[in-house]
Parts: structure tokens; sequence; C-alpha cells
């Protein structure tokens, strides 16, 4: 019984170092490259006020910087960065 709590335990100290990832300006740049590739991304960009905000807003780079760029290029995934883009870009509109 106590070696499962220790396992659940454990697993939560992996989870929640999971979304404690450091971002770095390199994973930002290295996303902001790869999300250039899709249309609603440039449409952004196009955009003055919302390509300042990607450009200086810490809040936005953040959550540029936490995408996983492997995944981007998964429709789903791709998606889900969109919408979370957005919601902070409008919450900073």
């Amino acid at each position: 019984m106590q070696a499962i709590s220790i396992l659940v335990e454990l697993l939560g100290l992996i989870i929640d170092f999971q979304f404690m990832k450091e971002v770095t300006e390199k994973d930002i740049e290295k996303n902001i490259e790869q999300l250039k590739k899709y249309a609603w991304f440039q449409d952004y960009l196009k955009d003055d006020a919302r390509r300042q905000l990607i450009v200086q807003n810490k809040d936005v780079r953040h959550k540029i910087g936490k995408f996983k760029t492997k995944k981007l290029e998964r429709e789903s995934y791709n998606a889900r960065c969109h919408e979370k883009l957005e919601k902070v870009l409008s919450e900073k509109l």
C-alpha cells in the first residue's frame, strides 16, 4: 500500500516537472520559425498589434516557447496551439 502511494507521488512530481519546462529564447525562435509555415500564424504577423505582442510580450513569447516543435506538424496539435495562442493574444489586446 505504501509503495502505491510512493509511486503516485513520483508520478505527480514527473507531471509537475513537465509543466515547469524552462523556456529559452532559442525555443521561442525555433517555434516561431516552424509556425511561420502556417497561414494562421502569417495572418497574426500581418496584424501590427498581434505582431508586436509576438515580438515583445513575454507572456505571448513564453506560450510560443512551450509548444512542442516536433508536434506542430500534427493537425490536431497545431489547432490546439492556434487556440492557445489566440487566447493569450486576445487577453493582451
